[in-house]
């Protein structure tokens, strides 16, 4: 509750300053008042639309931009190594070692794996663990994507509003044949082009991005149930093999 609370006194802030007067000031690329309007309104927009923990996780995916801050791609690798883990470990008999895996790996996909292969599970009961896998990863990402796609959406409708504003403030200058009109007129423009900047370039790439991991986390999921698939059959193969 507290969320769309601070998001509607967000959105008052912003409007308020959107209609007020804009002190004279020198024109330059960086104008508060524009960016007030603009960033401030989808940040209130956030808020309205999507609960605490949604806006916490799109702070965190911003770590996802630099190599050496990725959680995502640290996880990923380590990933990968529990799995060429699981399948050496299988293969070499040390049964010990996949059960520990089962109870303790640090992804979930693979103490699913693990687990999966100490049960000997084929067909549709294995398909549905993984299902199940899938299913919770693309929930919890999705309020993720979904926040960045506002972003995407909001931020140039936040532009139009400054520049709705600055306009009405330029020709009321007008009519008096005085006032600021050189502040209106870049304030009508600026908060255009933060919109459509915030827009295109963080919002959209973001939710693509975010969109991108959460393919690359379900393909990592189908690698994981075709090799615990591939591993079970190879498991039952063995005694017809040494009948022959």
């Amino acid at each position: 509750m507290i969320t769309p609370l601070l998001g509607l006194a967000i959105l008052a802030l912003v409007f308020k300053v959107a209609i007020s007067d804009r002190p004279g000031a020198e024109l330059s690329f960086l104008d508060p008042h524009a960016a007030v309007v603009v960033f401030g309104g989808v940040a209130g927009a956030l808020c309205l639309a999507i609960d605490w923990r949604a806006l916490f996780r799109m702070l965190l995916s911003v770590r996802d931009l630099l190599p050496s801050t990725s959680a995502f791609s640290h996880e990923m690798r380590r990933t990968q190594t529990s799995l060429e883990t699981l399948r050496d470990s299988w293969r070499e008999g040390r049964r010990a070692v996949v059960l520990e895996m089962a109870d303790k790996a640090p992804s979930l996909e693979v103490r699913v794996a693990a687990d999966a292969l100490m049960r000997q599970l084929q067909g549709a009961a294995l398909v549905e663990r993984f299902t199940e896998v899938r299913n919770r990863y693309a929930q919890a990402q999705q309020p993720t994507i979904e926040g960045w796609d506002l972003v995407g959406r909001m931020a140039p409708s936040f532009g139009m509003v400054g520049t709705v504003t600055g306009m009405v403030q330029l020709f009321r200058n007008l009519a008096a044949e005085s006032g600021n009109m050189g502040g209106a007129m870049a304030m009508a423009l600026l908060a255009t082009l933060y919109g459509i900047a915030f827009g295109a370039a963080v919002g959209g790439p973001m939710a693509t991005r975010l969109n991108n991991q959460l393919n690359e986390r379900m393909n990592l999921i189908d690698l994981l149930e075709h090799t615990v698939a591939s591993l079970v059959q190879e498991q039952g193969n063995r005694p017809a093999r040494a009948a022959e």
